[in-house]
């Protein structure tokens, strides 16, 4: 990512913050009018007269009875604004639906994947079959062209995604163990190699046969057939929840940069996983739940594109190596670890 774009990114953010300085409003609803009125004597209660024999709150200092702020309403006007500004800045490219599929990929009607291009592909999917090393007799079940490219959301930077499909039960049965390899052997081909079809580059995947894929447009390549055809109907997408979501993700990467900086590398490594996890499984309930125009799911891609992803992934990794490695400081491993409890397995 460029200086220019990390200084525009987080300009943006900085923007938004603004939202949360104007002036506390008032309540609106009589609940919140309410709560308004008894807020203070339900405070004092709480802290401030404890029922303690001292007559007083365990606090040198005065405590406040008055109401704390309440987060303010984000004006929905200042939103739009902002989002266009983000849109503007990062080729937000992905909320767009074309009237019609990549001619230079699928022919004239859309029902057919181009002969070249369908023969092509299958050829590097057998290609990378082969390099994966499965037991003889493993069965390649389909090769699965998926993705924007496959749907009316393309753009001219959307990759060809490649999905090779085997049933893992007849592979192995750790089927975590055979995830892991096979999501090891992807890494490697996708970072080795810049393979391009019509300007558009192939990424990979192993797909397990019984694993559910969720996707608005999936075509077989070994059938040559849709399995799920695509809609050309612009989704109604809420831009506004989006960019909400994206904020509040930049701000937790923010507070994952400080517990790093900080020199809690443990800490940061365990906030690291979770915040990864949480994305994935925000992104999988997206797309069950409301498909590839899901806000879970554009939140996750728009994340991806401006780098959010790939910094917590940094921070991951950079604070297991720091973790775990030993300059001088012998207080860590006085005694045996495994007695402190520091012995743990990682997702790495």
């Amino acid at each position: 990512m460029s200086d220019k774009c990390v200084k525009d990114w987080f300009s943006f953010v900085k923007s938004t913050k603004e939202l949360e300085e104007e002036k506390d409003p008032l309540p609106q609803s009589e609940f919140q009018k309410e709560l308004f009125k008894t807020h203070p004597k339900k405070k004092k209660e709480l802290i401030g007269q404890g029922g303690n024999k001292y007559k007083g709150g365990p606090y040198k200092l005065k405590v406040s009875y008055k109401r704390s702020r309440s987060a303010p309403p984000i004006g929905e006007g200042k939103l739009k604004k902002l989002l266009k500004e983000f849109q503007l800045m990062y080729d937000y490219s992905d909320f767009n639906v074309k009237d019609h599929l990549n001619h230079n990929i699928w022919g004239p009607t859309g029902d057919h994947v181009r002969a070249e291009v369908g023969n092509k592909l299958i050829e590097i999917g057998k290609d990378f079959f082969d390099s994966l090393k499965f037991p003889e007799g493993t069965e390649l079940i389909d090769i699965k062209f998926t993705g924007s490219l496959a749907n009316y959301n393309w753009t001219q930077k959307s990759d060809i995604d490649l999905h090779l499909v085997v049933d893992f039960s007849k592979i192995s049965k750790d089927k975590e163990m055979l995830r892991d390899y096979v999501n090891a052997k992807k890494s490697i081909w996708n970072d080795r190699h810049d393979v391009m079809i019509k300007g558009h580059e192939v990424e990979v995947y192993v797909e397990d046969m019984n694993e559910k894929h969720y996707s608005t447009g999936v075509y077989s390549l070994l059938n040559n057939e849709w399995i799920v055809k695509p809609n050309p109907k612009k989704p109604i997408i809420d831009n506004i929840e989006v960019l909400k979501k994206i904020n509040s993700f930049s701000e937790r990467l923010n507070q994952l940069r400080d517990v790093y900086n900080r020199g809690d590398y443990e800490l940061a490594f365990i906030k690291a996983e979770q915040l990864l996890d949480k994305l994935k499984k925000m992104r999988t309930s997206g797309l069950v739940l409301g498909g590839e125009f899901s806000v879970e799911n554009l939140t996750y891609k728009a994340l991806r594109k401006i780098e959010v992803m790939k910094d917590i992934f940094d921070i991951k990794y950079d604070s297991y190596d720091k973790k775990m490695s030993l300059n001088g400081d012998k207080s860590r491993y006085d005694t045996n670890p495994s007695e402190q409890g520091q012995v743990a397995y990682t997702n790495l």
